[in-house]
């Protein structure tokens, strides 16, 4: 390492990486991610260039004293020291790629940051150069580990106005790594990004916002796959504004984040959320009731979110504290989003006031006027192993409100890898409420929920519960018009297979899917949960509304009983399940 003028120009091997953070394990691999995914995480990437090296050595003052054309070459000015605000001013007019380091003597430490050195800071600080990095890692290669528990420099904002960030990428292509907590007059702003192919690695921080309303915000990566890549977020984490293909990945995000484009500057499109911790937004609101949702997304098309731990920091334990009412919400003005291969479980949480001992906590929910969700492959009420129970209060919940009709929403499905498991969850495992239509709830493993497996929820007498059948179906002011369930007269076992013979009745001349289940307990009302997808089969109803089938279908386990679900498929809705049906022998016919 070499110093003239103080300017430091620094090899590449000199300069110490993160690895301040213990390694992250999202729940699904790198390796095993969809390649399209891998494809965008590359294009995500910021440059790799060799840069220019500037050291920032002072914390206590917010300074810009050095002249010319405030380039590298004009540092440092009169007073011989460099300012995060002069090396971020050096680096936005000089060009080609700048490193930003950090070696500022403890003596220089504000005494507010204790173990770190906290950087004072009158007004934001505007990072507009492209391919810069600004490394605080490489503070702990001049002072040591001071802070165990994350970086060696945060930043302390406190100027007017109040809410803006401590700092504001704007450039592309540029590097935020190992930033510690950011502190005062920001609530929770630390970093905005408003550039594109920017990157933010190895931070322990505040917030962060990603913004589409100045230009840009597409294509950047928040954390990584690597060890020491993943940020943790302690407070909130937004992708706003028409802000678009953003990888998130890796990280522990404590705060929620919140996807959602607007009507002036567009909807946000194709961002992933990959491989991540979201748990721990809980408060309380009016009269307490609980509220807080791990991961929101609104106004927005083609949202990936895949490979999660929603509500539980390790997959195996509920987060420690508040975990909020929702795991994670579908809402208005989303569309065609996919929820695959996460783990939701957890989310439980008691109010109090006037809403003591009442227990809220969504695993999924989709509403208003949401198009085309997709929800497979996940775990919704059990650990990452797929046995431990870990709760919800509710698994997944489809419903109208004033805001719109959710449509087209896809629970499951009957291909390999798309079933849910939705097990040990307080209440339902699946709802569809108010005016909510064209949910297909087909192939998932359904089973051991407080409530039904399930259910269809209309106005009136048609509330919460098994909801009877009618002739033609002709009920529909509810949850998937209130689609008729099968009725199985007979489950025969012969041999390794089991004939079940029964009947739909329903709409006339339409065409339905009969999903047959396999289940070790029923509900107390009688009728089915479905543990296990034993084999589908298709009728078409007759001008009566009536059809038949007997299918013969692999058998389930001894002493097991069979359920079964009805889905028009003009429609894609999906009934309740049946009342069960025990396998008996054909001589024991009842």
């Amino acid at each position: 390492m070499q110093e003239k003028s103080g300017i430091v120009t620094v090899r590449l091997g000199d300069v110490a990486h993160g690895g301040r953070l213990p390694p992250l394990t999202p729940f699904r691999s790198f390796l095993t991610m969809r390649p399209s995914l891998i494809a965008l995480l590359l294009l995500s990437a910021p440059s790799l260039a060799t840069a220019q090296t500037i050291v920032v050595t002072q914390a206590s003052a917010d300074v810009a004293d050095f002249g010319g054309a405030q380039t590298v070459s004009d540092l440092p000015g009169p007073d011989g020291r460099v300012t995060l605000r002069e090396a971020v001013l050096a680096a936005n007019n000089t060009a080609g790629a700048q490193t930003i380091a950090f070696a500022i003597p403890r003596a220089d430490w504000p005494p507010l940051g204790g173990d770190q050195a906290l950087i004072q800071l009158e007004n934001l600080v505007y990072l507009s150069g492209d391919d810069t990095t600004v490394d605080f890692t490489t503070q702990t290669a001049f002072t040591g580990d001071t802070n165990p528990a994350g970086g060696e420099v945060g930043l302390h904002y406190v100027g007017p106005p109040a809410g803006i960030p401590s700092l504001w990428l704007a450039g592309q292509r540029c590097t935020v790594r190992g930033l510690d907590r950011t502190i005062g007059n920001n609530f929770g702003n630390g970093l905005w990004i408003s550039g594109n192919h920017n990157a933010v690695v190895g931070c322990t921080t505040n917030g962060l916002m990603i913004r589409g309303d100045y230009g840009g915000g597409d294509f950047n990566q928040i954390g990584g796959t690597q060890p020491g890549e993943g940020n943790r977020f302690s407070e909130g984490f937004d992708i706003l504004s028409g802000a678009s293909d953003n990888v998130v990945v890796g990280n522990t995000i404590g705060w929620g984040l919140r996807i959602s484009g607007d009507a002036l500057y567009g909807v946000c499109e194709r961002n992933h959320v990959t491989g991540n911790v979201l748990a721990g937004h809980g408060y309380y609101g009016e009269e307490g009731f609980p509220l807080g949702t791990q991961l929101e997304i609104f106004h927005a098309v083609g949202t990936v979110v895949e490979g999660n731990l929603v509500g539980t920091l390790d997959g195996v334990n509920p987060f420690p504290g508040r975990s909020g009412s929702a795991g994670i919400e579908v809402g208005i003005g989303a569309c065609d989003t996919l929820v695959r291969d996460n783990v939701i479980s957890g989310i439980d949480m008691i109010g109090f006031n006037h809403y003591a001992g009442q227990r809220f906590g969504t695993g999924i929910g989709v509403e208003a006027s949401a198009q085309s969700t997709t929800i497979v492959d996940n775990k919704i009420g059990v650990a990452a192993d797929g046995v431990t129970p870990l709760g919800n209060v509710q698994g997944i919940d489809v419903q109208s409100n004033p805001n719109g009709i959710p449509r087209g929403v896809a629970i499951g499905g009957v291909a390999p890898g798309e079933a849910n498991l939705i097990a040990h969850n307080r209440t339902f495992a699946v709802r569809v409420a108010n005016s909510a239509t064209g949910v297909a709830i087909r192939g998932n493993s359904i089973h051991d929920n407080g409530g039904l497996g399930i259910d269809l929820v209309g106005f009136g007498p048609a509330g919460a519960g098994v909801t009877p059948n009618d002739p033609l179906d002709a009920d529909d002011f509810g949850g998937n018009h209130l689609q008729n369930f099968p009725v199985l007269q007979r489950a025969l076992r012969f041999g390794r297979n089991t004939l079940l013979v029964g009947r739909l009745d329903s709409e006339p001349t339409h065409a339905f899917a009969i999903d047959f289940y396999a289940t070790g307990a029923l509900d107390p009302s009688g009728f089915g949960e479905a543990s296990l997808l034993l084999g589908s089969t298709t009728v078409t109803t007759d001008a009566a509304g009536r059809a038949s089938f007997a299918t013969s279908v692999p058998g389930a386990p001894a002493g097991w009983f069979v359920t079964a679900t009805a889905t028009q498929l003009e429609r894609g809705e999906t009934s309740e399940l049946s009342a069960g049906r025990r396998q008996r022998a054909p001589w024991l016919v009842d």
